[in-house]
């Protein structure tokens, strides 16, 4: 993309923080233009495949536009470092709301505390209070992981014998170190039972990347971010500081029995990942959070809490043989609920598109989503999952944002009919959009979508009880 940007007067200063909101455009005009300008210096954040930032158009002007990640992207221009700071969609209507129910998606989880808000610091948006968030609810993880069920587990060590044997000898490592010359040690392998187990330093190398960010960012937010953490020094103490990456979360072993190290372990792998991230400069390390993803994972609480009785069952993302022969082809829905008597109903989540699509549009109300964003292509999506596993339901899991008192928290809209069935048989068919009020309170948004979706799904059983009589 090519595009000059055209300034009258003397250049505007870049300033040290900007503000983006999630698929939006810098809302300063002069500092969107100077950030275009400077586009080279946030080249790897512009990379095709990453997804964090993108070369856009706006009102015929060449822009930086966000994309689907929220958080922090720091960078550098002629030796001075900057912040770019991705604001999720809901702070638009209202910064602070908007921040809370963002995390509230990011950790949602029926086993877990909820969020909390921070009071004293309404209406200060910015990588401060964003960090901040995160820290206060990755600290009452841990804290609630300590108090219940903090624990020692085995580490595999490997040594040489010093003056008793410990552990198995490894007598293989002994031969294959004298055929090759080197001196005659004796390996000794064996399981440390500790509390520096690998499960403990992953959690804990989480905890030091949000107060390296912080004190990044200076003094004050180094002492709000690190408060949380104090009280758990006592539990993480004698865990050894060792580099972690989110390659090794393959290590751990607590979070297969313990839901909290599960908890604890999803919200450190978001966290490691989201840091993870070639930088572009600045003294603060880059930290971005998947907000499509955060959405996927809510859809699916919304689904399971949606099953009518215990002869339905849920089922992410399975494969659906598409294409056999020279080339296999397969297709995923991201939500599959089987019933009795061979009921299916298929759903897919639309968040991504449906911000890529809106052009910076409010999406106050569910209709607004499915006018601007719902588009024939996902129709024909929605209807080859349903012929390919024989579903005679479908919908749509798609977001909104309203913070009015009297806006509801979920949308149930169903008044939609295919011209020509996509199930054999001549079963009646039903398609709905099922829209997430992202501003209210979570809870109260999986409780009413849930209950319309199991009052939809329970409507199916009767109908093919109905269809069944008539065919008799």
């Amino acid at each position: 993309m090519t595009g000059k940007v055209l300034m009258d007067g003397p250049e505007v200063a870049l300033k040290p923080e900007l503000l983006l909101f999630e698929y939006g455009t810098c809302p300063d005009k002069e500092q969107a233009a100077m950030l275009y300008k400077h586009r080279q210096d946030l080249q790897p954040y512009l990379e095709p495949g990453r997804g964090w930032l993108k070369l856009d158009f706006e009102n015929g002007e060449p822009c930086i536009r966000a994309a689907d990640r929220v958080g922090v992207l720091p960078f550098s221009v002629d030796g001075k470092s900057h912040l770019l700071l991705i604001a999720p969609k809901g702070c638009q209507q209202d910064q602070n709301l908007g921040l809370l129910r963002f995390l509230e998606l990011l950790a949602f989880d029926d086993d877990g505390p909820p969020p909390d808000k921070l009071f004293g610091l309404d209406g200060k948006l910015g990588p401060h209070q964003f960090l901040l968030f995160l820290a206060r609810h990755y600290a009452a993880l841990l804290n609630e992981l300590c108090r219940r069920d903090f624990r020692s587990f085995y580490r595999a060590e490997e040594d040489e014998v010093r003056g008793f044997i410990r552990g198995r000898l490894h007598l293989t490592g002994y031969a294959r170190l004298a055929l090759r010359g080197k001196q005659h040690i004796l390996p000794c392998r064996w399981d440390e039972f500790t509390v520096d187990n690998w499960d403990n330093r992953i959690l804990w190398a989480v905890v030091r990347r949000l107060q390296n960010a912080a004190a990044a960012l200076g003094p004050q937010a180094s002492q709000m971010v690190a408060k949380p953490f104090r009280l758990l020094l006592g539990w993480f103490g004698p865990v050894a500081e060792v580099p972690i990456t989110s390659a090794d979360f393959h290590r751990t072993r607590l979070g297969r029995t313990s839901r909290y190290y599960r908890s604890a372990l999803v919200w450190a792998r978001l966290l490691l990942q989201g840091s993870n991230l070639p930088g572009a400069g600045g003294q603060v390390p880059p930290l971005v959070l998947d907000a499509p993803i955060a959405f996927e994972k809510f859809a699916e609480v919304v689904a399971k809490a949606a099953l009518p009785d215990e002869s339905w069952c849920f089922e992410r993302q399975r494969e659906l043989p598409f294409l056999n022969g020279q080339q296999k082809q397969y297709r995923k829905p991201d939500i599959l609920l089987v019933g009795p008597d061979e009921l299916c109903a298929v759903g897919d989540t639309k968040y991504k598109d449906v911000l890529d699509r809106s052009n910076d549009q409010p999406l106050g109300t569910a209709e607004e989503v499915l006018e601007a964003s719902i588009q024939p292509t996902d129709w024909n999506q929605l209807y080859v999952y349903m012929r390919l596993k024989g579903a005679s339901s479908g919908f749509f899991v798609v977001p909104f944002w309203n913070a009015a008192v009297d806006s509801a928290p979920a949308t149930f809209l169903e008044n939609f009919q295919f011209e020509k069935s996509p199930c054999n048989g001549g079963r009646p068919v039903r398609a709905a959009v099922i829209g997430l009020n992202l501003l209210k309170p979570l809870g109260d948004v999986k409780q009413m979508a849930a209950t319309k979706l199991s009052t939809w799904l329970s409507g199916m059983r009767k109908e093919a009880r109905i269809e069944l009589r008539s065919s008799r």
